[in-house]
């Protein structure tokens, strides 16, 4: 019989076996703000209408009791002799890292740590990054393979990226790791990107990382991701952020090797949505803890302009 013809490129006869139209799959609909209608004040909260504005104030929580002994604080002695150099000058932790202790150095799954300002999430994702140096770490020889991994930690500004580098920098220098700073405005050469352990980087800026790619990329390396003010998904750079989260999360699919996200936000009311994106257990990885845990209790209060024409309600503005 006549042999199958495969064709050329240039052939004008050639047919594809599928079409794929882009216009259909293209999305119109563009961002939608989820808010609610309704607004229920949070308890004890005091609303005043007064002369052209309104005031809501909002008293301080109550404070948590003394913590009992069914829930003791972690004393950084009990923890390894090479993991007590990162907490240099701290005695215990705290009560929100106490909780999330079992979990941020004792497992390897995804977690999601929502908190207050000041509640120290900080000192829960440097429990993550030390579990993950711990599994490159020989315990006869006590030496690290810091050529065999990377971590990545992804903070919104760029003045947050370099305040976290030089905390993150000293922190880790008694383990003899080194960590880099990466934004639109540093560079690193290929040979610094190799000697480096902790990436400190924007969401943008890695994402032009990993949009290269590629099995000899030192994005292969990566073992650890931490996304702080995980909450900006639904923000203007969401987009950018969950296309971060997801090429991570594939990649550990396709590569078979383990990639741990942990998030942290200070204000997530949907939290239970962002545990399933990031492949969250929300049994032992998913933890919350409301305004009580702030270590300054914070009484809050809103003035509301009602003048509905614009020039009495700047004039108005101007008087509160």
């Amino acid at each position: 019989g006549e042999e199958d013809h495969v064709p050329e490129k240039g052939d004008d006869d050639y047919v594809p076996d599928n079409e794929i139209d882009l216009a259909e799959l293209a999305f119109e609909q563009g961002g939608q703000l989820m808010t609610n209608d309704r607004w229920v004040p949070p308890k004890g909260a005091v609303k005043a209408t007064l002369d052209g504005y309104d005031e809501i104030r909002v008293p301080a929580p109550e404070r948590l009791p003394a913590p009992g002994a069914d829930e003791p604080a972690v004393a950084i002695s009990s923890l390894p002799g090479w993991v007590q150099a990162a907490f240099a000058g701290t005695e215990t932790l705290n009560r929100v890292q106490s909780r999330v202790f079992p979990t941020a150095f004792g497992s390897d799954e995804n977690m999601l740590i929502c908190a207050p300002t000041g509640a120290g999430k900080t000192n829960c994702a440097c429990l993550a990054m030390l579990r993950t140096v711990g599994q490159f770490r020989s315990e006869a020889s006590g030496a690290i393979a810091v050529d065999a991994f990377k971590m990545v930690y992804i903070a919104p500004m760029k003045a947050l990226v370099a305040e976290m580098a030089q905390s993150f920098a000293a922190r880790l220098a008694p383990l003899g790791l080194r960590v880099a700073e990466l934004t639109g405005d540093t560079q690193l050469t290929a040979q610094q990107l190799r000697a480096t352990q902790l990436i400190v980087t924007t969401p943008e800026k890695w994402d032009v990382v990993t949009r290269k790619g590629g099995a000899g990329s030192y994005a292969a390396l990566v073992r650890l991701v931490v996304v702080d003010e995980i909450h900006l998904l639904h923000d203007a750079r969401g987009p950018v952020l969950e296309a971060v989260v997801c090429r991570e999360l594939r990649r550990a699919a396709e590569t078979r090797q383990a990639v741990r996200v942990v998030g942290l936000s200070a204000t997530l009311p949907n939290h239970d949505d962002v545990a399933a994106f990031l492949r969250v257990r929300p049994a032992t990885g998913l933890f919350c803890f409301d305004a009580r845990f702030r270590p300054c209790p914070l009484a809050l209060e809103f003035v509301g302009i009602s003048d509905a024409k614009p020039v009495r309600r700047a004039e108005r503005m101007d008087r509160v």
